[in-house]
């Protein structure tokens, strides 16, 4: 209710803070992937409040990354072992591959400067975002037949309308790799037809999203040291998603696989670790991931810094509102295990998993996975 409150003030009345120091008007925010990369350029020479900062954004980008599916042909979810030996759907391959371009356009506005994370404080957004898609399937399968029945299967173009706040007090300690603090988000996003949403796909929807971060500081074994020895901190990542489709309409394949926001992470089957990638594809799902991540001594240089996290995941998931599901499905999934990375440079991490699925064995049968690898840490 605190944090609502803030926010609704930071709207209406611009907070003054320490002034900010001078800076190029130009900004970059590079985001890698495995197969791909997006770019965003920003400016911040144009304020339209005193003393506070806006930034004007452009993003471009794409990836050719592998994909899942775990539906059948009637949209109801795969249930545990279905698709495993012995299973009523044992030829089933989930697998594809989608080549993507994304863009956008937008600005944040500031509210309140943090001097202590040298960011703002409050702030709201607005963008416009479009991505196309083109799904490479196999032909004659059964996954073939499942994607096929939906409007965006193929390929889609899509275009949406996305409103937030957000609150920022999350610092990272550069030195030893740490984190302390919280960051949230709040954002409506809108992708009706007029928007040139039926020329490839045939959406009409709305979603709302709530994401919330919480790092803790534990341990620094020689904080006055240049480079890490030894740190440890705790973190969460919480978030909430639910897309309703308008007019008839079924909400897009890209929506239900993935959390909304301005960084739209995977969906439910990626964000809890040693769940079917891709899966539990609903209207309707949150997550919630707490990891306590240990930074050891920097190998080579003081920005390679190898560590190890140990991790449990939780989710839920609810097909509320899908259309023409003979058995729509809900529950609970939930996940634990550990792994190592490595950062390098602040550039990003490589990370390696073992994950172990606790609720109930996957579509395939199984339950633990080893040697999952992740480009970047999870949150």
């Amino acid at each position: 209710m605190t944090l609502a409150a803030c926010l609704g003030l930071g709207i209406l009345l611009p907070v003054r803070a320490d002034e900010k120091p001078d800076a190029s008007p130009w900004t970059f925010d590079p985001i890698l992937r495995l197969l791909g990369a997006d770019l965003g350029v920003g400016y911040r020479g144009l304020a339209l409040l005193p003393n506070e900062q806006t930034t004007f954004w452009v993003y471009a980008g794409g990836g050719y990354e592998g994909m899942h599916y775990y539906r059948d042909k009637y949209g109801n979810l795969l249930s545990p072992g279905e698709i495993g030996a012995g299973g009523s759907l044992a030829n089933f391959d989930p697998s594809f591959t989608r080549i993507e371009g994304a863009w956008r356009l937008g600005i944040e506005q500031g509210f309140a400067w943090n001097e202590r994370t040298a960011t703002n404080l409050f702030e709201a957004f607005f963008f416009y975002r479009g991505r196309y898609d083109l799904n490479q399937l196999p032909s004659g399968t059964p996954l073939t037949t499942a994607l096929s029945v939906l409007p965006d299967g193929n390929e889609s173009i899509l275009n949406t309308l996305q409103l937030g706040l957000a609150y920022d007090d999350l610092l990272f300690e550069k030195k030893h790799k740490t984190k302390n603090g919280i960051s949230a988000e709040a954002t409506a996003e809108w992708g009706p037809g007029f928007l040139f949403n039926t020329i490839m796909g045939n959406s009409d929807f709305i979603r709302f999203n709530g994401t919330f971060q919480w790092f803790h500081f534990l341990y620094d074994l020689a904080p006055d040291q240049p480079t890490n020895v030894f740190s440890l901190y705790l973190g969460e990542y919480f978030s909430a998603d639910y897309a309703i489709g308008l007019n008839g309409k079924q909400v897009p394949l890209y929506i239900r696989q993935s959390f909304g926001g301005r960084i739209q992470n995977v969906g439910l089957g990626d964000s809890v670790r040693g769940v079917d990638k891709g899966g539990y594809d609903t209207n309707l799902k949150a997550v919630n991931n707490i990891e306590l991540r240990a930074n050891l001594p920097a190998i080579f240089l003081p920005d390679l810094v190898p560590g190890v996290v140990v991790f449990f995941d939780a989710g839920l998931y609810d097909q509320v509102g899908e259309p023409g599901i003979s058995s729509p499905g809900s529950g609970f999934v939930a996940g634990t295990g550990a792994g190592v990375y490595i950062d390098v440079l602040d550039l990003g991490s490589l990370a390696a998993y073992v994950e172990y699925r606790l609720d109930s064995a996957n579509a395939e049968g199984d339950r633990l996975r080893i040697f999952v690898i992740e480009f970047g840490m999870h949150f």
